[in-house]
């Protein structure tokens, strides 16, 4: 079997050099190594000044000078022709930092294309998940306030979603984005904008139903009858509540879930789970839950009716979603692949949360709603 030959260019991967001819202090060399200041590395004026206010590059001191952490001494020298102090500098530096490589790579990728990423270090920031924050191409950093809190991960580290969720709320607190930027084991790096939404949809839940349509639903529910993951309830009037059931066979079948939700929420036969509490979060929000097993979730999920419309949202329980990265850049492609959004509801402080996760790149500097 004769392979076919491709029809489209692969994409050109990254791969940046030492440059072993630039290393140290040389007489009349016009551009300087950094020296070593404490846990950073120094770099003086005239050359500093131009850094920190073109680039944001570092911290500036009171006398001109600027300080840079490992990552940003990498990205000066690749993009800014700064001599590396020695030729056995990164190999002291990753031993006392193993993940600088992936630093450097991601602000390096950050950087692309006129984005400005600083380590939060040099402003403070006190949120454990905010590696750096950025300012978008077109923004003075001079002047104007920062439009995002960046974090960093590889595709193995796990994650904390309660973890996850604060920083989220700090951002938009603050009014700025999320951006989670994730390496892989090939070195590149896919960028992550998370924020919470609010999904909400036109249909009646329980409690928009008149007096009527609830007893006739419960008389309806009541003469059902038992199958292997459900109930059958005959039918042949305007069935009450949309949310409830699929329509089949001259009647309405019931899922195993929305069996367990009615007994749990709507006649109070056993104790509430946090499965039926975050249904009756969804279906108070007019939203139509179908399940997601071909998308790899829980719930795909309606906003209207599903045959007019694509389900906006796949929905998946903070207790089963991934608990690293990998599975959750994975989750995230898959849902992408057929246009709709992916979603992790976490409970926290007596309230369901949605966050929503997105691949973004630089250039785009807003979600999509």
């Amino acid at each position: 079997m004769v392979r076919q030959r491709r029809k489209f260019k692969p994409r050109a991967r990254t791969s940046r050099s030492l440059n072993l001819d630039s290393i140290g202090s040389i007489e009349g060399q016009r551009i300087q190594p950094p020296t070593k200041d404490g846990i950073y590395w120094n770099i003086s004026p005239p050359l500093s000044t131009r850094l920190y206010e073109k680039s944001a590059l570092g911290r500036r001191n009171e006398d001109g000078s600027i300080s840079l952490t490992a990552s940003e001494v990498l990205f000066c020298h690749w993009h800014r022709h700064l001599p590396l102090p020695d030729e056995h500098w990164l190999i002291k530096e990753l031993e006392q930092n193993p993940r600088l490589i992936y630093e450097a790579i991601i602000m390096d990728v950050g950087r692309n294309g006129g984005e400005m990423i600083v380590p939060s270090e040099h402003h403070s920031e006190s949120d454990s998940l905010a590696w750096g924050i950025r300012w978008h191409r077109d923004r003075n950093h001079l002047k104007d306030k920062h439009q995002a809190s960046v974090s960093i991960a590889t595709t193995h580290d796990q994650l904390d979603w309660d973890e996850l969720l604060h920083w989220c709320q700090k951002s938009k607190g603050e009014g700025i984005d999320a951006e989670m930027f994730v390496i892989d084991d090939e070195l590149d790096v896919t960028m992550y904008k998370m924020d919470l939404i609010q999904p909400k949809g036109d249909l009646k839940s329980w409690s928009d139903l008149d007096e009527s349509q609830q007893q006739q639903f419960l008389n309806d529910w009541t003469n059902r009858t038992p199958t292997d993951a459900g109930s059958y309830i005959r039918h042949e009037q305007l069935w009450p509540w949309e949310q409830i059931g699929i329509d089949h066979m001259s009647g309405r079948i019931l899922r195993q879930e929305e069996e367990a939700y009615l007994r749990e929420i709507i006649t109070h036969e056993h104790d509430v789970s946090q499965g039926s509490q975050l249904m009756h979060d969804l279906y108070s929000r007019g939203l139509l839950l179908r399940p997601g097993f071909k998308y790899g979730c829980r719930w795909r999920v309606y906003d209207g009716d599903l045959n007019e419309s694509h389900a906006p949202w796949l929905i998946q329980p903070r207790s089963e979603s991934a608990t690293t990265w990998e599975g959750v850049c994975l989750s995230v492609r898959l849902a992408e692949g057929v246009h709709k959004q992916w979603v992790c509801a976490i409970f926290n402080n007596g309230e369901w949360n949605y966050l929503r996760i997105q691949r973004w790149s630089p250039g785009k500097n807003s979600s999509t709603d």
